[in-house]
């Protein structure tokens, strides 16, 4: 029976309690022994229900889901900063510019994006069906998502160095292209945090709002070296922002469509 359900793609688990068992519980995806059963059966399971009740598989199915669903979507939010810092880090050095950050700009970055995100995202229920392949789901949508943050950043800050001159350009061209990668990473954070819930949605909208708190606070302009001159650049930057989200549900769709679960 266990041969003939993994022959039509199910994952299968096991339970068994007697020596009988073991040869079925090995072939099992999961093998699940009970607390009193044999040693040899003990031996060759992955879990042990030292209970002895099957009430407690629910439960663990649940903290399965939940963790490796998570990750998963912890580690595209962190693979996707670094595509595209190393992607800012090869533009710059072959166009040979500034680069377009100060360390504070990617502190604030971080933390609004990331950090924070992060840690109520890793922490958070998960019901989600765990799906294989980890790394290469998790690849498929970091990549393209940190190659447009980058490209619609370093396109920014080209626009911004060729738009300011003089007393102008001093800050200004690093806050627009601050501005347009905040608002891209806001954008993967959002489709990252889907399907919605009232605190996933919160947790979005507050980031968002941190970061104009950022922009409208003086001192806090001051503190993270953030000038939006005028109004052409800045909203050309939003601009640059929103071709990218919209590039950014284009291509993990494609890749949802593209690979199924």
């Amino acid at each position: 029976m266990v041969a003939a359900l993994q022959s039509k793609g199910h994952t299968v688990a096991m339970t068994g309690d007697g020596v009988n068992d073991v040869l079925a519980l090995k072939d099992a995806d999961i093998g699940v022994s009970m607390g009193s059963g044999s040693e040899a059966t003990r031996a060759v399971a992955q879990i042990v229900l030292l209970n002895n009740s099957f009430a407690t598989l629910p439960s663990v199915v649940a903290e399965g889901r939940r963790v490796i669903g998570n990750i998963t979507r912890v580690a595209t939010l962190f693979l996707t900063k670094t595509v595209y810092s190393v992607l800012l880090a090869v533009l710059v050095v072959c166009s040979q510019v500034e680069y377009p950050f100060l360390p504070r700009h990617l502190t604030l970055l971080s933390t609004l994006t990331i950090g924070v995100p992060a840690f109520f995202l890793a922490l958070a229920p998960n019901k989600e069906r765990a799906k294989p392949h980890f790394v290469r789901r998790v690849m498929r949508y970091a990549v393209p998502g940190g190659v447009i943050a980058g490209a619609a950043t370093f396109a920014t800050y080209l626009l911004a160095r060729h738009h300011y001159s003089g007393a102008d350009a001093l800050g200004a061209e690093t806050s627009a292209a601050t501005l347009t990668l905040f608002l891209v990473s806001l954008w993967v954070l959002a489709i990252i945090a889907r399907p919605y819930t009232w605190w996933r949605l919160a947790l979005v909208a507050t980031m968002a709002g941190a970061f104009l708190l950022v922009l409208v606070v003086p001192w806090l302009q001051d503190f993270f070296a953030l000038r939006l001159v005028g109004t052409t650049m800045p909203w050309a930057a939003v601009a640059i922002a929103a071709t990218g989200a919209a590039l950014l549900e284009v291509a993990w769709r494609w890749v949802d469509w593209r690979f199924p679960a």
